[in-house]
């Protein structure tokens, strides 16, 4: 496939240089690039909807907490603090 890419002069000669100095091809730098970005795209953090079905926010009728609209800013925080520690 065929890609054209406009790049600012700037960044272009970045690309040169680096290519350059490590006697690569623009794409394979591009392709590597894209890989790695795709990638870690793949293994991104949950969405709010799925934090809060983990919780049990959602569908909370079945979860048997009784106060899940009334708390649901603290149980979000502790999630959210599990989460940065973990």
């Amino acid at each position: 496939m065929t890609l054209t890419v406009r790049l600012e002069p700037q960044l272009q000669l970045q690309l040169e240089r680096h290519c350059q100095a490590r006697r690569v091809t623009k794409t394979q730098v591009i392709t590597e690039l894209l890989s790695a970005h795709l990638g870690a795209a793949r293994t991104r953090a949950p969405s709010a909807f799925e934090s809060a079905q983990a919780l049990g926010l959602v569908g909370s009728f079945a979860s048997g907490r009784q106060d899940s609209a009334e708390n649901r800013k603290a149980y979000l925080k502790d999630m959210l603090r599990a989460k940065r520690a973990g």
